[in-house]
């Protein structure tokens, strides 16, 4: 390679090692492999934000699009990175766009790499039946170069996994993990064609709100890709050192660092019986091994605990109906409960304010001002997993999460209505595993579990709580969970 192009090819290397594929169009298998509906349509849009790590530090963001256009798919990336240049920081800044049929084979593209107000490097490529024509600059000076395609379909790393969907190995209606499939790929480094090994690695379920969905792992080359069953790249593992996280916008552009939560890396722990009926039951009982089980958390609830069992029990609806108390809670012994931390933002003046009017329109009621939260919460909140921990006020800036998202939201608005509340992290049943999750509870004369997330109140008893606290708290068991067994010993309608 002619020495002038050696600046280019080493930031073409960096670049697509180290972001092998912002996949727009990310169909690939899973329960079934599905194309977005956007994508049926002959003219549709669909646009991705992603936040940058270098470990626990935020480096930059990126952001994917593809449109259909007819018989075309246009696919348009760009991508800022905080990275050092001469010892000095800097920012790269990437852009990428790319015209390729129906199959996400290439016809065309054109990429240009810069450091922030410098001139960089441009690469374009056409593509006929028989070759693909480079144009390369850097700088004044310019080459062309020329390599033989013998009709074969190619693919840049931004179309890898559409392409493994077009192929059709893993397109199948039951992938299988192990499956192992080759892809061509065009690598901008030698101007030649790679097969790039593609692994299906492993199908993971995964809780997301009231359902079990799965999650699909697979190894391209050195890097590893996390995809839902909606053909979404949610996370990118890379040998650089980086990792891509699916986010939305507002915080993708957001350059401070957050406290990840990682949940694609979350423990499934498979039950020893299947349950029925979860939210009909009464009465379950459990053994836990593997899990230093506080015996302060269960004083006052409605769980009880003896030499590692767990019982727990349902509440009684028309019981709970007959608290006596009105809210502002008056009480001097659970102050703790009833004041914001780093995370329950219950003294920020949209949620008091709002909190304080749900109070009063529910009769300043417990009971009624709890139902009508759960119910509320329940249904305003979006459900998109989160790849980071976030405080209530952030939160209601996107109105997106899950479970922390619907249990943080519940304690600030219920404490600013002086209704004491904890913040609960454990495990919960579903579909014959436990996941991890969290809730709140709420003080009815003992705590009751309430779950926003599965729109329960009072939660069934496959809520196994472990531990309480703050949301880092709470979320601090996660590493802990791998070494949970847990024996059903009994259940009761």
């Amino acid at each position: 390679m002619p020495k002038t192009f050696k600046v280019v090819n080493l930031l073409i290397f960096f670049t697509w090692t180290s972001l092998l594929s912002f996949l727009l169009y990310k169909d690939y298998a899973g329960t079934t492999f599905e194309k977005p509906e956007a994508l049926k349509a002959s003219f549709a849009k669909e646009t991705y934000w992603y936040d940058i790590y270098a470990g626990t530090k935020k480096i930059g963001f990126a952001v994917s699009s593809f449109e259909r256009a007819g018989n075309e798919i246009i696919i348009k990336h760009e991508l800022e990175m905080r990275v050092k240049k001469d010892g000095e920081d800097t920012v790269l800044i990437e852009r990428l766009k790319s015209l390729c049929d129906l199959s996400y084979s290439i016809k065309s593209f054109e990429y240009t790499s810069n450091f922030k107000d410098e001139k960089g490097i441009k690469v374009t490529g056409e593509a006929d039946i028989e070759n693909i024509i480079f144009f390369l600059e850097s700088g004044e000076k310019r080459k062309t170069h020329k390599i033989s395609r013998k009709g074969k379909d190619f693919y840049l790393p931004i179309t890898l996994i559409p392409a493994i969907h077009s192929v059709g190995s893993f397109g199948q209606k039951s992938p299988s993990p192990g499956s192992v499939f080759q892809i061509p790929m065009l690598n901008l480094i030698t101007f030649s064609f790679d097969e790039v090994r593609v692994v299906l690695e492993e199908i993971r379920p995964i809780k997301v709100s009231i359902n079990v969905l799965s999650l699909y792992k697979i190894r391209a080359g050195k890097s590893i890709y996390w995809m839902n069953e909606k053909g979404i790249v949610i996370k990118e593992e890379h040998p650089s050192g980086l990792t891509f996280y699916l986010q939305i916008e507002k915080f993708a552009i957001d350059p401070d660092d957050k406290i990840l939560f990682d949940y694609t890396a979350l423990p499934v722990l498979k039950s020893d019986q299947l349950l029925s009926n979860t939210e009909k039951l009464k009465l379950l009982k459990i053994k836990i091994k593997g899990y230093g089980l506080d015996p302060q958390l269960y004083n006052n609830s409605s769980v009880n605990l003896y030499n590692n069992i767990l019982t727990i029990q349902k509440e009684d609806t028309e019981e709970l109906k007959k608290t006596t108390y009105s809210l502002p809670y008056a009480g001097d012994n659970f102050k703790i409960y009833l004041v914001p931390d780093s995370w329950v933002n219950s003294d920020y003046k949209p949620l008091e304010d709002t909190g304080k009017i749900y109070a009063r329109l529910n009769k300043y009621d417990p009971f009624l001002f709890t139902n009508y939260l759960n119910g509320y919460l329940y249904g305003i909140i979006r459900t998109a997993p989160m790849f980071f921990l976030s405080d209530s006020v952030n939160i209601l800036k996107s109105l997106s999460g899950d479970y922390l998202e619907r249990t943080v939201l519940f304690a600030s608005y219920s404490r600013a209505a002086g209704l004491p509340t904890r913040l609960i992290g454990g495990l919960v049943y579903r579909n014959g595993y436990f996941y991890f999750h969290t809730w709140p509870e709420v003080w009815f004369e003992n705590w009751i579990p309430v779950d926003p997330t599965f729109f329960q109140f009072p939660a069934d008893v496959t809520h196994i709580p472990l531990k309480e606290g703050t949301l880092e708290d709470i979320t601090s068991i996660v590493k802990d969970l791998e070494g949970i067994k847990i024996e059903i010993l009994e259940e009761a309608l």
